[in-house]
């Protein structure tokens, strides 16, 4: 068996990808291993044979985790440069919050442990449950297999220790947030119709200004229902339909009148509405106002579905591939709506080669450059190089006739395919120095550095948002984006259910990726 598993090692591969993807199921208390399950799954195989593993172990992890930082980084970009201003000074306390955990992992261990640099290096990675910090390691270290050692250690360690981090504030309740009183994004939107009592001006009802109500169909006293363009003056017995989240709908309805008998939604002879899959690529990057429904069909947006998250369409709302948008329209101008957007699902799988080999192609140049510190070679490397132009040309969503961003199923695809492909290499070519290491004193030692690298680490961040005045939310979503693990983003929510610990997460996740990999490199010089 050993023999057949060295001669035949891309089968081998995909035979672990698919056993670390079922062992990813498995739920372990509160949260499943996901994605890691395919290194563990490799670590075990090639434990059993030294031999074992594919031919070009190097070319092919590459090409994975490039697909893996460059997608990330398409999606978090818009979401960083969007948080940069507000929380700067929270990113800066997370900068300064890695680089001390580093310090004390890479000093502690040499010091105190007499523990190689690659493997303190990769074990720094598991606590943050960072790949590219493992690639960026494995690429600076002599023996790649030892930081994938540290990191096979310090990665289920991150898990458990950050789920008792966020279990310990879900269960202590909210603290004052004195900055972070939260920013107005509902959970969940929801939809009322309300019978206006007294005159009232549309642009002036609370959350309207604000973008966080929207008014999308009204019937005037006497009238048929018509799209609510233009809106101005209401009048005593007027229907307005309200969208928004529950708080701001209610808040509508009480400064207009009360709710209607009927949902003025349920009667589609005047006004229809639909769910629009948007593949134009010519609209990507575009804000719902840029759109123009109204001016070209005498329609409007009122919801925006992307991915799991269900958005109010507000003005300033910037579309993307792969986007459904609920569209409200006279019934004879539904068609020509659904063709302007595109709704074709043949192509949400789509990708733009163009885009996204120009995009992977500057992405490597970026990490190319070096710095020399002492003995110490500091570059962003085939990790932080594409995640960092990911990053920007996500924000950027197009350039001219290049669209950058990715459909959203692709992209995920992509990723997806990416994580496993690098994981899995990781795994087979490293599982037999982990069988050597990982279960001895040595390990032993390893494992208890890490320990209090990773209660060091998650306390200070913690700290730093607490003392910054940060909400109890925020903190979470924050040390969910710190350590870099999205399940335990859906942890947090299951604990507390708030849009800003989605945000949070979003505004530390690829900056913390970043920063993790710098430091990386200069532990690994110890």
């Amino acid at each position: 068996m050993r023999q057949f598993l060295a001669d035949y090692p891309y089968v081998t591969l995909f035979a672990v990808i698919a056993l670390g993807s079922l062992l990813g199921m498995v739920r372990f208390g509160p949260v499943r291993l996901g994605p890691a399950g395919v290194l563990f799954a490799g670590l075990a195989v090639g434990a059993v044979d030294a031999r074992i593993g594919p031919a070009e172990p190097a070319a092919l992890s590459v090409v994975g985790l490039a697909f893996y930082v460059y997608t990330v980084g398409l999606e978090s970009g818009p979401a960083f440069f969007r948080e940069i201003r507000t929380q700067l000074p929270v990113m800066l306390g997370s900068i300064v919050a890695l680089a001390v955990t580093a310090l004390a992992v890479g000093w502690g261990g040499h010091a105190l442990f007499h523990i190689g640099g690659p493997y303190l290096a990769g074990g720094y990675a598991g606590i943050g449950t960072t790949t590219p910090g493992l690639a960026a390691a494995q690429a600076s270290s002599k023996d790649p297999t030892q930081p994938a050692v540290g990191y096979a250690i310090g990665y289920p360690l991150a898990i458990i220790v950050t789920i008792l981090f966020l279990a310990a504030l879900a269960r202590r309740g909210p603290w004052p947030g004195r900055r972070d009183l939260g920013d107005g994004l509902p959970s969940r939107l929801t939809t009322s119709t309300v019978v206006v009592r007294h005159d009232a001006d549309a642009a002036t009802v609370p959350g309207v200004a604000e973008g966080r109500l929207l008014l999308s169909e009204y019937r005037p006293v006497g009238g048929p229902p018509r799209v609510a363009l233009g809106l101005r003056q209401l009048a005593p017995g007027d229907e307005v339909v309200l969208v928004g989240g529950a708080e701001a709908v209610r808040a509508g309805v009480g400064a207009l009148g009360e709710p209607a008998a009927e949902n003025l939604l349920n009667d589609r002879n005047h006004v229809d509405y639909r769910r629009v899959l948007v593949t134009n690529p010519a609209l990507a990057g575009r804000t719902v106002a840029a759109l123009n429904l109204g001016g070209r069909f005498g329609a409007l947006a009122s919801r925006l579905r992307r991915g799991d998250d269900d958005l109010l369409a507000h003005d300033d709302l910037v579309v993307q591939l792969d986007d459904r948008i609920r569209v409200v329209a006279p019934p004879d101008r539904a068609e020509e709506v659904a063709r302007y957007l595109g709704d074709t699902e043949a192509k949400v799988s789509e990708v733009s080669a163009v885009s996204l080999g120009l995009g992977l192609c500057l992405g490597f140049l970026l990490g190319i450059p070096s710095v020399t510190i002492g003995s110490t070679k500091l570059a962003l490397g085939t990790a932080a190089g594409p995640l960092l132009m990911g990053m920007v040309l996500g924000r950027l969503q197009r350039t001219g006739p290049l669209v950058w961003t990715l459909p959203t199923r692709a992209n995920l695809t992509l990723r997806q395919i990416g994580l496993l492909l690098f994981l899995a290499i990781v795994g087979l070519t490293s599982g037999y120095a982990f069988r050597v290491n990982a279960f001895s004193l040595f390990g032993l030692k390893l494992l208890l550095v890490l320990l209090v690298g990773a209660l060091l680490s998650y306390s200070l961040l913690l700290l730093a948002a607490r003392l910054l005045g940060q909400s109890r939310e925020r903190g979470m979503g924050l040390l969910a984006g710190y350590v870099g693990n999205p399940a335990l983003t859906s942890y947090a929510n299951a604990q507390v259910r708030d849009s800003r610990i989605n945000t949070g997460y979003s505004t530390l996740f690829a900056l913390a990726i970043i920063v993790k990999i710098v430091c990386i490199q200069l532990v690994v010089g110890l």
